[in-house]
């Protein structure tokens, strides 16, 4: 089971705090489509495909064989700021009623037909474009063509299913006002976009959900959802001339309609702002927000470079990192429009330092490079590395879909390849003029953030208020199914193994695996020392791991960290290292890379001064998590779940990690590092040959010191109940329930239980059409999202079921959590249900080999386990043979609702 954190903030968590207003719902804001289409298929390349049906939709077929998996990705051109004047959220309800049916697909159909398919879909809306995405197996890509044609042709949008899912929607918009620093980012979003249809609150309000109706959606719909105002991309392992003609028979018959005109942003003259505001973040935070040029400006291009520069490690934003100024600083380049773009300079800051200080410092750093220029060299580098980074997605189906959709639809390019021309003709001085021109501190919005809330403070204990509700009456899935969805239900069968990686042992204990692939000229590494903090670090020395772990970010014993990034950067390389470590590479360059990682990950820096940086940012980190409510919760949420004394309820301290000298690092580094307890995977365009040659050149002298230890602990008893309140001056509560599942590692119980889990809430199994999402979403509209997880961890395993409502109705939540479990323990599931969750897992595993990275991943954790390499194909054999008797009866053995944690964040 997951126990409290040692590490307590990540190098990605302002990143995260960015992305909270509902312009930052997708990974990007996709721009109008501005191009003429061609009028018939038209290669682009030998494995690419571009047409335009007669109705006016784009389709854009990519090859890509890595996995027998497509990735389908529908964009509709029509965006928050085409919401109908005082109805912000109209594109994001019309979003979410997508969801629920057609003429010939119910809601309920509509879920289960997903859900069947592996439950591996999604939507977005953003300020012009909404997209819905699947990732299917190859097999079934007819079967998601029939739902969106279904779905471009007509939708129900009836009021009453808008009754239920206005509910749903609220609860997002309470998630992102509940979010912290929400306040502040929705003022600079105001002040940015003020008198422009992005100006408002696309996600939606509650006032506008409230006045809405399911009529006015629908009208929407027949305005904005025609063939002619969208692009489908699908990539993956198809042949595209036959993709093309399934395309032409699902979608040919339906008609182009008229659309609108877009709404066109004039934007106001920005002129400088100062916000110092209290936050509810748990740490100070420094910004200098910008608006930068857009899709439709000459200086776009340029400006992409130039942000990338400002978010180099090698640039200064980084160094107030490594002098110790911030805890995290970075530049984020926030979505862009046609119009402009907003950026941010950020700086996370330690306890007790001044947020204006740090601003100031930020506007110092942005000054420069425009009143100096970029460094030559950098310009080059990032440059060089933008231009490689546009064909990493060849190395994810899903991510190839996304790319080429925003490619098409937001860059309004023809391919990835233009886009590759198009950066590499930007030159230095187009850069620097950008700079000069947009880096204005007279035109910028600075943001000075300072905490005004103690977890310790405001914490307090005990049960929310609850009474007695009745709960809805139980709606399991349909049982009945067109025949073409019905198939996916009824003919399921383990797939075939994927092509063999070769696992070897070396003499020095390390574990190898290599698997070649040849989808792209890149390598990478992924590579794991089997380590337990809980158990290793020794008496008084808690936190030894986190200061260790912050050593290897500042260079190597041969490299300062600035020349070790030059050296990465030169080789086209990325590398990061510690107990779990890993490098992406060209094949050009893989010896050079393997190289480096091993410089970086047996050769970090261990002297005095490294020491002093590494312990200085741990006990910062530490010192910002003893004032997080999260940190607070983890461990009140603990000392009810573990038994006393258990390893895992140990916790570092400022003044023990204070104490901690450079020779404790030592020592840890000495009885941790361990070859033998070392697994490394190699994946990409390599021969197992030459991955194993470069591994025994540069890993092939470490060695081992003394006999292994035991890292693994035992099984935890069923837990006692416990109540845990921790208040909070947000919106909504967010609740966990938590038990210890009593079973050690591999017990043939755990089979039937994470099965029974995926039926009951979903789980890393992923049904969303599980018991619970149909109870608390769809019938009755009382949250956004809820899930359930059986978490292993070594040995050790924990249930926990998670949702977020407002405070009136979790007594009604429980009570149907209560009676969905009780269910599972009285009485079989049924068989469609039972033959439903184990066609989700089967395509799921399918669907898990589409990128480099999730095979890679999976590889590492078999390997590292000791398992076999196709233990997940085993697995699947495993749930295959479950039946309904073995589900009740895992569930009445172990699940025990009379035992949970109960974990509430909020008023």
């Amino acid at each position: 089971m997951p126990g409290p954190s040692r590490r307590v903030l990540g190098t990605q968590d302002v990143m995260s705090i960015l992305s909270l207003r509902s312009f930052t719902v997708a990974l990007a804001v996709l721009a109008m489509l501005a191009v003429q289409a061609p009028a018939s298929p038209a290669a682009v390349g030998s494995d690419v495909l571009d047409a335009t049906l007669p109705n006016g939709l784009r389709v854009v077929i990519v090859r890509n064989t890595l996995a027998p998996v497509v990735s389908t990705v529908m964009t509709y051109l029509v965006g928050s700021r085409d919401d109908p004047a005082g109805v912000p959220g109209m594109a994001h309800a019309q979003e979410h009623m997508m969801f629920r049916g057609t003429k010939h697909l119910s809601t309920s159909e509509l879920g289960t037909v997903a859900t069947a398919l592996g439950g591996s879909f999604n939507a977005a809306t953003t300020d012009t474009t909404t997209e819905y995405q699947f990732t299917v197996p190859a097999a079934d890509l007819d079967a998601v063509l029939r739902i969106e044609s279904d779905r471009m042709r007509d939708v129900l949008d009836a009021q009453s299913q808008w009754q239920n899912e206005r509910g749903a929607i609220e609860q997002e918009v309470l998630r992102d006002q509940s979010s912290p620093g929400n306040d502040f980012f929705s003022e600079v979003h105001r002040i940015m976009w003020k008198g422009t249809p992005y100006g408002h609150e696309g996600v939606g309000t509650r006032a506008a959900f409230d006045r809405l109706t399911g009529p006015e959606i629908k009208a929407f719909h027949n305005t904005w959802y025609a063939p002619n105002n969208a692009v489908l991309v699908i990539a993956g392992d198809v042949d595209p001339r036959t993709a093309l003609e399934h395309i032409r028979t699902r979608f040919d018959n339906i008609p182009k309609r008229a659309v609108p005109a877009h709404a066109v942003a004039h934007l106001e003259p920005l002129n400088a702002v100062q916000l110092d505001q209290p936050t509810t973040l748990v740490y100070p935070l420094a910004l200098v927000a910008l608006r930068l040029p857009g899709l439709n400006s000459p200086d776009f291009l340029a400006s992409f470079v130039l942000q990338g520069i400002l978010n180099s490690e090698r640039g200064p934003l980084r160094a107030l990192v490594d002098s110790g100024e911030a805890l995290d600083s970075s530049w984020v380049s926030m979505p862009y429009v046609p119009e402009a773009q907003v950026g941010f300079a950020t700086a996370a800051l330690s306890p007790g330092s001044d947020p204006r200080k740090s601003a100031a410092r930020l506007e110092g750093i942005l000054t420069a490079y425009a009143q100096h220029g970029v460094p030559a060299e950098l310009f080059a580098s990032t440059k060089h590395q933008l231009i490689a980074g546009q064909e990493l997605s060849r190395n994810s189906i899903e991510a190839l879909a996304s790319d080429w959709s925003t490619t098409i639809a937001v860059d309004r390019e023809p391919s990835i390849a233009r886009e590759e021309t198009l950066i590499g003709a930007v030159t230095l001085a187009d850069v620097n003029r950008v700079a000069r021109r947009y880096l204005d501190m007279h035109h910028a919005v600075i943001g000075a953030l300072t905490p005004s809330y103690n977890a310790s403070q405001r914490a307090a204990a005990g049960p929310p208020t609850q009474g007695a509700e009745k709960p809805l009456d139980a709606q399991p899935p349909v049982t009945h199914l067109p025949e073409w969805a019905s198939r996916l239900v009824t003919h399921i069968s383990a797939p075939a193994r994927a092509a063999s990686p070769v696992r070897t042992k070396l003499a020095n204990g390390i574990t190898l695996v290599v698997q070649p692939e040849s989808i792209s000229d890149s390598v990478f590494v992924y590579g794991r020392v089997k380590t337990n903090a809980a158990l290793q670090e020794p008496q008084g020395k808690e936190g030894v791991s986190a200061v260790f772990g912050a050593m290897f970010e500042y260079g190597t014993q041969k490299h300062d960290r600035l020349a070790f990034q030059r050296e990465a950067d030169d080789a086209d390389t990325q590398v990061s290292a510690g107990y779990g470590f890993a490098m992406q590479t060209t094949s050009k360059s893989f010896d050079r890379g393997m190289t480096l990682l091993a410089e970086n990950e047996l050769e970090p820096r261990l002297d005095l001064a490294t020491f002093s940086l590494a312990r200085r940012r741990a006990l910062e980190e530490l010192a910002t998590s003893l004032n997080s409510t999260g940190t607070l919760a983890e461990r009140r949420t603990a000392a009810y779940l573990l038994p006393a004394h258990d390893p895992q309820l140990r916790e570092p301290t400022l003044a023990g990690m204070q104490a901690l000298t450079l020779g404790d690092i030592k020592a840890y580094d000495t009885t941790t590092m361990r070859p033998d307890l070392t697994t490394i995977v190699v994946i990409g365009n390599v021969s197992v040959s030459a991955a194993r040659a470069a591994v025994e050149r540069d890993f092939g002298e470490w060695r081992a010191v003394g006999a292994p230890p035991a890292l693994d602990l035992p099984p935890l008893p069923l837990n006692p109940p416990g109540e845990v309140k921790i208040t909070l001056p947000i919106a909504q509560d967010s609740v966990a329930l938590s038990q210890i599942v009593p079973l050690a590692h591999a017990d043939p119980q755990i089979y039937p239980l994470m099965l029974g889990n995926a039926i009951l809430g979903g789980g890393s199994l992923g049904p969303e059409q599980s018991r619970l999402f149909r109870d608390l979403r769809q019938n009755a509209g009382l949250v956004y999202s809820v899930g359930s997880q059986i978490s292993p961890l070594r040995s050790r395993y924990e249930l926990s079921i998670e949702f977020a409502s407002r405070p009136e109705n979790e007594a009604r939540i429980a009570t149907l959590i209560d009676g969905e479990i009780e269910r599972m323990k009285s009485e079989p599931v049924g068989a469609f249900e039972l033959s439903l969750a184990k066609a989700s897992i089967v395509r799921q595993s399918v669907i898990g080999d589409a990128s480099i990275s999730a095979i890679g991943r999976t590889l590492l954790n078999a390997a590292s386990s000791g398992e076999p390499l196709d233990q997940t194909h085993a697995d699947i054999q495993h749930y295959l043979d479950v039946d309904a008797k073995a589900i009740q009866a895992a569930f009445a053995a172990n699940i025990k609702p009379q035992n949970f944690v109960r974990l509430v964040q909020g008023p």
